[in-house]
């Protein structure tokens, strides 16, 4: 049964009303019973003065901030409005504008708002409200920031962290994992190894203030931020890899493509070349640690690893650390924190960060089509073990679940490739009340990525290969084979969806595996992976 819409007039106060304009209608009751009732509302009307003249007065900026508090989308009744740094905010994202004139369609206007739509305003309302207007240092970064961009000078370049290294020998050669896939005569990167090199930094400094600056206060996490780069930066077009553009582009083939042995010397794509940075999280479990770098040994495209050290205790002073082919950074942390698994370390150099566990056991030819694929879709986290968020319909909440499905909305980044743009968002820009969970609880660190890159995207992420689990075997137990890992994931998800106000997860049914994976070639041709 359709529920009929309720409006709400009220033309008397039940106190005394707020001094306002001979022409402006007065605030009534108290903001903690106003916000109360618009905690209930769909839609707030804000009538502007009666005076022409007036272009905004502060009963309506009130109204109008209180709305976007709470979610509500605000109407304003009144064509010669001019809302705050409207020159900067478009404000048609979060709130309608109606001329006084067409007061009659408010209500079939409002109600041809379909759910989706009503979705996107009230999400865009909130992030107008929490990053612009929501405390007094907000308001204060707010003018600076208008008055930065308006005088073209970007924003101050996002700080790093400063990796703290821990001393360590190496020089024990890597051997060969028995347990690596059996790729024939066909190599997994380019016939000539390429020494480790950094990703590009802050080229687009001033295209961002000038050119990109609607993008930039009009999206999370807003202007105040000068970022080395993102996953949102533009793609030059095909004819640049052979045009002369001197970026770095590897065509397969020169450009006429190929497959097998063509493939595998040039990553083709649609960007310059680049290289991966391992970030692998470890806490007392050197052994595993040692086996789990061992196997990176010879994995192309690998610009360094960054072991990131959870423990207050140093390793053993007589551990011999493998020599792989890449530097290998151990960093002390401040305290055991698995947050620090998404710290952007100034030791990255990268944009793309493959996260994996110490006791991961990927072979290289997953991780090298996990690279491949990351770089045809680099603002999402795309990676092996899927889960997925499911409804209990009998206590009406959400439950993580790891069962085998035909749907996932999250994949774990135990073992998942994430651009670094995220790890400046995860550490410095999103809520700290999921970072203090994440302190508590000793997880959902791998929820709440995911929960942030889908919230700024609004995309699920990607799963390739039908790998389901990725554990070493004989490797001992992990923290995620406790019952009380579970319930604690399940208060992750609820806590996490009050936070955002929403559940930002999507579902999807999608997953990648290799170009020519089940296709019958010719005896002369050869599969991109033969087992992907």
């Amino acid at each position: 049964m359709e529920i009929p819409p309720q409006v709400l007039v009220e033309f008397t106060c039940k106190n005394q009303p707020r001094p306002s304009l001979p022409t402006e209608w007065a605030l009534c009751g108290e903001r903690e019973d106003r916000l109360e009732l618009l905690k209930l509302s769909t839609f707030a009307l804000i009538i502007t003065p009666g005076d022409p003249r007036l272009i905004i007065s502060s009963g309506c900026a009130t109204r109008l901030f209180e709305a976007l508090e709470v979610g509500a989308v605000p109407v304003v009744l009144g064509e010669q409005v001019q809302l705050p740094y409207q020159d900067m905010l478009q404000w048609n994202e979060a709130a309608l504008v109606v001329p006084k004139p067409r007061v009659t369609e408010v209500h079939f206007l409002l109600r041809s708002l379909s759910d989706s739509d009503l979705l996107a305003m009230r999400r865009q309302g909130r992030f107008l409200w929490e990053t612009y207007f929501s405390t007094a240092d907000s308001i204060f970064n707010t003018v600076l920031a208008m008055i930065r961009t308006r005088i073209q000078i970007p924003a101050a370049p996002i700080r790093e962290e400063a990796a703290a290294e821990i001393p360590h020998r190496s020089g024990k050669a890597a051997g060969t994992d028995p347990n690596m896939a059996d790729n024939g005569d066909l190599d997994l990167g380019p016939v000539e190894t390429e020494p480790p090199y950094a990703s590009p930094r802050y080229l687009r400094n001033f295209t961002l203030t000038v050119t990109d600056f609607y993008r930039s206060w009009n999206s999370a996490p807003g202007p105040f931020h000068l970022f080395p780069h993102t996953p949102f930066d533009p793609v030059l077009p095909s004819e640049a890899k052979f045009l002369g553009s001197g970026t770095g582009f590897r065509p397969i083939g020169g450009g006429a493509g190929g497959s097998g042995k063509e493939f595998q010397a040039a990553l083709g794509g649609n960007v310059p070349r680049e290289q991966f940075t391992v970030v692998m999280l470890t806490y007392e479990r050197e052994e595993v640690l040692m086996n789990s770098l061992e196997r990176l040994n010879g994995l192309p495209y690998l610009n360094k690893v960054v072991v990131v050290w959870n423990s207050p205790k140093l390793p053993s002073e007589d551990l011999l650390w493998p020599d792989i082919g890449v530097p290998i950074m151990v960093v002390r942390t401040e305290k055991n924190s698995l947050n620090n698994r998404f710290l952007p370390w100034n030791e990255i150099e990268t944009e793309a960060i493959l996260s994996i566990d110490d006791d991961a056991h990927l072979r290289h030819d997953e991780i090298m089509f996990g690279f491949r694929v990351w770089r045809e879709a680099r603002d999402r986290i795309v990676g092996f073990p899927g889960r997925y968020h499911a409804w209990d319909i009998p206590h009406q909440s959400w439950l993580y679940n790891s069962n085998y499905s035909c749907e996932l909305s999250m994949v774990l980044t135990g073992a998942a490739f994430f651009h670094k743009y995220y790890a400046y968002l995860y550490s410095y820009v999103m809520p700290q009340a999921i970072r203090d969970m994440v302190d508590e609880y000793i997880n959902c660190e791998d929820i709440a990525m995911n929960f942030l890159v889908s919230h700024i995207t609004r995309k699920p992420p990607i799963k390739v290969t039908s790998r389901w689990t990725f554990r070493c075997p004989g490797c001992p137990q992990a923290l995620s084979h406790d019952d009380s890992h579970f319930h604690e994931r399940h208060k992750c998800i609820n806590f996490f969806v009050k936070v955002y106000g929403y559940m930002p997860l999507l579902y999807t049914q999608f997953r990648v595996d290799s170009v020519l994976f089940k296709t019958r070639l010719p005896h002369d041709k050869t599969k991109c992976f033969k087992f992907i």
